[in-house]
Formats: structure tokens, C-alpha cells, sequence
């Protein structure tokens, strides 16, 4: 077997899928626009109050399932996960990663990471073909992953997630500006976190996603970034996950957003994703309700305005700063990069850099590749 991988020089690819911005234009009194998603939401807070057992890769699969109106199968999407725990297990035990307290970590990383007949003699690869899911959102999904072994910041670590579910290693889903990894503990110093890397099929230090990222001491001190999440924080991750789904089908900020938002937020409160949708949304009722009411500041105006300043405060507390314009061009050029280390063409890669710039309002940046 191939030794473990320890490191490779980094290169992370900057992902705006944390960022689009919605136009919204009407907000209806209902919970929900659709079934799926008033499905999705209630086994979502049932998981999370512990009316039904917590499933990272259940979650995964509504958020997927709700955004394409209930056409996925789930017997489908667990069997083919089934198949994948299985042959790890068969590598584990034919390498003998039983005997080494993170074995089972590595297995999946090779799964991952070369090809071998337990993945086809497929390895997983990063996608550049609309790697920010603005032309398509389901090419921000695991199925979509799990299909091609092509996928992004978000699929890879979450499927990493799912599998050591299945086979009982350690995983944490890990949050960064725009970006999510894994973490396990250190096999030699349960102190210690390694941090798995699958952009760049690596394990990479922290100071890099300090340094790349534009982290704060104060951002990993209240737990918003480089934080591993419980199985609980995660699913609840997820639901903002779902409420970013609503929002790419529907472009409205409903009261379904603001109820996913806050049942996600009570049990992970850092959580920035749910804690921004919260504000815009608190910020856009107040809005609509002004200019349909005259733009007279009543008991309900003053009450939406006071939601929208806490939200507000509460946000600003947790240390949250947007990444900045160096920091972003600097990620945004190891991306280019990494595009023509793929082979990419200098056009191909300044449309798709384009794409970007476009979707995430940086098109005042100045990128010289």
C-alpha cells in the first residue's frame, strides 16, 4: 500500500457557496412553498430535538432530495454508500489498518484520494466545471459526487463524513470562510487534529487556513471557524444547508426561512450561514413591511427592526468579518493555478474565474493571473 499522504503544497480553491446573493421579492405568510421542504425541515427538527436519531447522511439526502422535488431514492443513495463502507472495510482488512488507531482514516482518504478496485480505480477529483454551483446547484450535491467522483468543497468532506460514519471512524466536519473540511484526532497525540484536505487530497496545518482564509483569533475563540462539529452542530449545519437550497430554488426569504434558520441556530449558535440568512431576512421583512405600510414605523416595524439589530449585534460579537479583497484574491489565484496544473486552458480558466468574480460582487478585484 501507498503510504499516507502528509502533505502537498497548498493550493485551495475559492468557493462562493456560502455567498450568492439572493433577489427576493415577495414574502408569503405560509411556512413553506412546498412539501419537500416542510418534510425535509420537520425531520430536521425532530433529529435535532431527539425525537428521531441524528443522521449526518440522512440530512445530507433531504437537503438533495427536497431542492429536486422528491425525485431522489433514498434506498438508492444508501446502497450505493453500502457499497462504498464495504469495500473500505475489505482494504482496511487487507492492509491490516486495524492495528493503527486512525487505519480506518486512511483508508478513506486513499479511497479518495487514488484509484483502487475499491473505488473503481476512480479516484475523487475537484471539479472546475461550475465548481461555485451557480449554473447548476446540484453540482454542490453529494449524489452528484458519489455519481462521478467530481465534486467540491462542500460534497467531498461531507461524503469523507458519511463514509467513516458507516464504518465507525472519527470525522468532524470543519468549518472556514466558504470552505469546509474534515477533522480527526492525531493518531499519536489525541490533542492534536489532523486536518484532511480532499481539494487538495492532503492533510494540511492550520496555519495555512489562518493565513489563506484571513482567520481570527477571535473567529476560533467563539468556535466559528476551525471548530469540529458535533453530529448534532452538523446536522443542524445542514438545516441552514437546506435553507440555502430554498433559497436557490425560490429567490424568497419566507417564514420558512426564518423558522429553519432559528431551529438551526438553537442548536448551533455560531453558526454564521444561518445567523446571516436570519438578518437578511429580519432586514428584507422590514423593508416590504414599510413600503407596503406607508413607510410608518409601527409596533411591527419597530419590533423587526429590533430582531434585525440583535441578529446584527449577534453577529458582530462572534468576530465575523467578511474575507476581505486580499485575501480572497489570493485564494482565488491559487485556484488559477491549480486550473492549470489540471491542464485548463488559459480561456477556460478566465471564464470560469469570470463566473466567480461575477457570482460573489468581486468584479472590482484586480486579478492579475
Amino acid at each position: 500500500m501507498k503510504k499516507f499522504v502528509k502533505s502537498r503544497r497548498w493550493l485551495i480553491v475559492a468557493i462562493s457557496f456560502l455567498s450568492f446573493t439572493i433577489q427576493a421579492q415577495t414574502i408569503r405568510p405560509k411556512i413553506c412553498k412546498d412539501d419537500q421542504f416542510n418534510c425535509a425541515y420537520y425531520e430536521f427538527a425532530d433529529m435535532l430535538d431527539g425525537k428521531l436519531p441524528l443522521s449526518v447522511k440522512r440530512a445530507i439526502f433531504l437537503v438533495e432530495w427536497a431542492y429536486l422535488d422528491g425525485k431522489l431514492n433514498y434506498k438508492d443513495y444508501c446502497s450505493q454508500i453500502d457499497t462504498a463502507a464495504n469495500a473500505i472495510k475489505r482494504f482496511i482488512a487487507a492492509n491490516r489498518l486495524d492495528q493503527i488507531s486512525t487505519g480506518k482514516n486512511v483508508a478513506i482518504f486513499e479511497y479518495f484520494v487514488r484509484p483502487y478496485s475499491m473505488n473503481s480505480y476512480k479516484s475523487f477529483t475537484y471539479d472546475f466545471n461550475d465548481f461555485a454551483a451557480q449554473e447548476d446547484f446540484t453540482n454542490y450535491f453529494v449524489t452528484k459526487l458519489m455519481r462521478t467522483h467530481s465534486g467540491q468543497c462542500r460534497s467531498l468532506p461531507m461524503y469523507y463524513k458519511v463514509l467513516a460514519d458507516e464504518i465507525s471512524a472519527e470525522a468532524h466536519i470543519t468549518l472556514a470562510p466558504q470552505h469546509l473540511f474534515v477533522r480527526h484526532r492525531h493518531e499519536t497525540d489525541p490533542n492534536q487534529w489532523r486536518n484532511v484536505e480532499l481539494t487538495t487530497q492532503s492533510l494540511s496545518r492550520e496555519i495555512f487556513y489562518i493565513e489563506h482564509f484571513g482567520i481570527t483569533d477571535e473567529m476560533i475563540r467563539n468556535k466559528v471557524y476551525l471548530y469540529p462539529l458535533s453530529d448534532r452542530e452538523t446536522v443542524a449545519y445542514l438545516l441552514s444547508e437546506l435553507t440555502m437550497a430554498y433559497l436557490r430554488k425560490y429567490k424568497t426569504e419566507d417564514y420558512f426561512v426564518m423558522l429553519s434558520c432559528k431551529k438551526s441556530i438553537e442548536y448551533f449558535p455560531q453558526n454564521i450561514l444561518a445567523l446571516i440568512y436570519r438578518c437578511n431576512t429580519l432586514n428584507l421583512h422590514l423593508k416590504n413591511h414599510l413600503d407596503i405600510n406607508g413607510n410608518i414605523w409601527d409596533e411591527k416595524a419597530i419590533s423587526l427592526d429590533k430582531q434585525w439589530l440583535e441578529s446584527s449585534e449577534q453577529i458582530k460579537k462572534l468576530g465575523y468579518k467578511k474575507m476581505n479583497d486580499e485575501t480572497y484574491k489570493k485564494v482565488l489565484l491559487g485556484a488559477i493555478q491549480s486550473m492549470r496544473e489540471q491542464g485548463m486552458s488559459e480561456e477556460e480558466i478566465k471564464t470560469k474565474t469570470g463566473e466567480l468574480l461575477k457570482a460573489d460582487n468581486k468584479t472590482n478585484l484586480n486579478i492579475n493571473p
